[in-house]
């Protein structure tokens, strides 16, 4: 929230230079947004000589890609040079689920430390939420109209991973991603009021996780991840 927080504040003072002695036009305004996010992800295991013999060596993968809508509101300067840069921030308030539960049954044939094997079905499951969307970015003109974009942006994700089994291992660090955004689009003027059409991208740094609360302390499991988006945006705003 303190991120999202700052981005707010400058959002404010791109608007308040507007009263100020810099030459140029503030603007504010709302963009709807047709998205595509691709995640991807990689869980491992962490072996070791004291608990080779009982860890799980597979490797699980998982891919997924989902469209959705969303709405941000931005504010931004347009420099009154001969090159007019303009100078902005967004922010997407809300959360939105990251595909939605996920769950995976497994069939546990040993149990650690003990000679005994029985057959034991676990359910593990994995949900989380995306939230605290922001970026800055600046716009550069380049001909009738068209005008390219590149920022930096920022994400936070919640999540949660439940098991039935009785001493599983679960990951509970925090999502904080940040990534590269990057776009062309074609942006108008009409009776005070700015309207842009573009495509955009934005692909965030690759995470990782390490689980915690596995029955044995060294056999730790790991996830590495990536996430990016890319869609088509439409903008409105109002002129000061």
């Amino acid at each position: 929230m303190t991120k999202l927080r700052n981005l707010l504040i400058a959002a404010i003072a791109i608007v308040g230079l507007s009263t100020s002695a810099w030459a140029g036009t503030a603007t504010i305004g709302v963009v709807t947004s047709m998205m595509e996010v691709n995640a991807s992800g990689t869980e491992t295991d962490t072996l070791t000589a004291g608990g080779a013999d009982v860890a799980d060596t597979s490797v699980r993968n998982k891919s997924i890609s989902d469209d959705v809508f969303t709405g941000s509101i931005f504010a931004e300067y347009t420099f009154d040079y001969s090159w007019a840069l303009t100078a902005g921030v967004e922010v997407t308030p809300g959360k939105a689920d990251v595909g939605g539960n996920f769950s995976r049954n497994d069939i546990e044939t040993s149990i650690s430390n003990s000679t005994l094997t029985q057959t034991n079905s676990v359910t593990r499951t994995a949900e989380a939420t995306a939230g605290g969307f922001g970026t800055a970015y600046i716009e550069a003109p380049l001909f009738a109209g068209i005008y390219v974009r590149a920022g930096l942006s920022q994400m936070s994700i919640d999540y949660t991973t439940t098991s039935t089994a009785t001493s599983a291992g679960t990951y509970t660090d925090q999502l904080d991603l940040k990534g590269t955004n990057f776009g062309v689009g074609i942006k108008g003027n009409r009776e005070g009021f700015v309207y842009k059409l573009a495509y955009e991208e934005t692909d965030y740094d690759g995470f990782s996780l390490k689980s915690a609360g596995n029955s044995l302390a060294a056999n730790s499991n790991s996830i590495t991840g990536d996430l990016d988006t890319k869609g088509v945006r439409l903008s409105i705003g109002k002129s000061f």
